[in-house]
């Protein structure tokens, strides 16, 4: 029986940064990747830009070939093969591929699996026409289809980060779209006053919003697509689903690994896991929410590259730990952006904080430049401390807005201290009081 120091399951972002990671501290240490899918690392996050062409192609995604990746870090992949079955007890991963099964063992485990998007038992899926975005093959289908096929219309289920970018580079090839999600709104946990400036900005460029609405099916009738959901019926050429998505973790059940509701893997700091000698990393763990010291399941590319990357030292004999995160994601449709950090306002008050907040609109230049664009932003504070917890922003060049609170939150850092901060001026790039200084400024008046 073959035999690694370490075996890690699943490629990508964290599985390949902690084999990177080990490598680069002990380059003696024997690591294998075994990776279900034929790509052993490539960003997910650009999928939706080769959709609408901003991205070249979806080969442009794929970072490293499985042989560039050996000859470049050092360490044995292994793709299309599957990881089904893990004796922890006796460190052996059990492997099945093309041409059979076999078991291989280990003195360290790496658990990478990833994540899947949720797909309910539609009759139509299978069918082409009906697609889920995960994967360069799934950015390859939707291309073909839509140059093959040009469809007029198109429907979005899922209104999360996933489903609003689909929808905006399926826009570009002047398809229809129709978003229809679940829950009173779109993008998780977005506040009430941002979250009625998206959707009115999505219906002026043309978008239908469904809301409060679940798709119970989806039928194949007469060339079209006919989703039947739990109040009416919608016909579309094409569909997207993009629910969500769930940790890798099936197999792994009843093993004794500690899991989340949902399945994610817990681990410490260290991306240790309650079982000796076992890791996990990436979207199939859980993380630590900096705020609010929970374990939070918050899956994305930055988060899987840095957890896969400590994971990696920790393996090779170092002793390095992630803080957490603290849920800075940011988006946009067309010429509107969307993003946030830290808790909503809700969030606080439901972690027991005395929170309040306040909420600004500002301009992104000085308002005599050119290009200027309009910013709202709402800043959520601890009243006692004057605490920065969170905040969110929509309109134009709010990128580096949303970095200086990020900044503030990792540090501690009150309003009294955004408000006396030293922030880059020129009419180009912002007013003489920014929108974070503005809105610290107004912040102080409610401590």
């Amino acid at each position: 029986m073959e035999k690694y120091d370490v075996v890690i399951i699943g490629g990508v972002a964290a599985g390949t940064s902690a084999a990177a990671s080990a490598k680069r501290i002990n380059k003696d240490l024997k690591i294998a990747i075994f990776q279900k899918e034929p790509y052993i690392s490539y960003g997910g996050c650009g999928l939706p830009y080769v959709i609408s062409g901003d991205v070249k192609s979806p080969e442009s995604v794929i970072a490293l070939t499985p042989e560039i990746f050996k000859e470049k870090k050092g360490a044995d992949v292994f793709v299309n093969n599957e990881v089904y079955d893990i004796d922890f007890e006796n460190k052996i991963v059990y492997i099945k591929n093309e041409a059979g099964e076999k078991e291989v063992k280990y003195d360290k485990l790496v658990i990478s699996t990833g994540a899947s998007p949720v797909i309910p038992h539609f009759t139509a899926w299978g069918e082409d026409g009906i697609f889920k975005l995960r994967n360069p093959d799934d950015a390859k289908n939707i291309l073909n289809y839509i140059n093959s096929h040009n469809p007029k219309k198109a429907i979005v289920i899922g209104g999360g980060f996933i489903g609003i970018e689909t929808a905006e580079a399926l826009k570009t090839h002047n398809i229809d779209i129709t978003i229809i999600e679940g829950t009173d709104h779109l993008l998780g946990n977005i506040e009430p006053e941002i979250h009625e400036e998206f959707v009115n900005a999505l219906q002026e460029k043309g978008v239908t919003l469904v809301f409060n609405t679940f798709a119970k099916d989806i039928i194949k009738d007469n060339g079209s697509f006919k989703v039947i959901t739990d109040n009416e019926e919608y016909t579309a050429d094409m569909v997207i689903v993009a629910i969500g998505v769930k940790p890798n973790t099936e197999f792994l059940k009843d093993k004794g690994l500690n899991m989340a509701k949902n399945g994610a893997v817990i681990v410490n700091e260290k991306m240790e896991t309650n079982i000796n000698d076992v890791y996990s990393a990436g979207d199939c763990a859980t993380v630590n929410h900096y705020i609010t010291k929970e374990n939070v399941y918050i899956p994305l590319g930055t988060t899987a590259n840095k957890q896969g990357r400590i994971a990696g030292k920790n393996i090779a004999g170092g002793n390095d730990s992630f803080i957490g995160v603290v849920g800075s994601l940011i988006t946009k449709f067309e010429d509107i952006e969307y993003a946030k950090t830290g808790l909503t306002l809700k969030e606080a008050i439901n972690k027991g904080f005395n929170a309040d907040s306040v909420y600004i609109k500002s301009g992104s230049r000085a308002h005599y430049y050119r290009g200027s664009k309009k910013i709202k932003m709402k800043l959520v504070f601890e009243k006692e401390s004057g605490r920065i917890l969170g905040a969110q922003f929509i309109g134009g060049e709010i990128h580096p807005r949303l970095n200086v609170i990020t900044s503030l939150i990792y540090n501690n850092g009150t309003v009294e201290m955004l408000r006396n901060m030293d922030l880059a001026y020129s009419p180009p790039f912002s007013p003489v009081w920014d929108i974070d200084l503005v809105a610290a400024t107004q912040a102080i008046k409610k401590l």
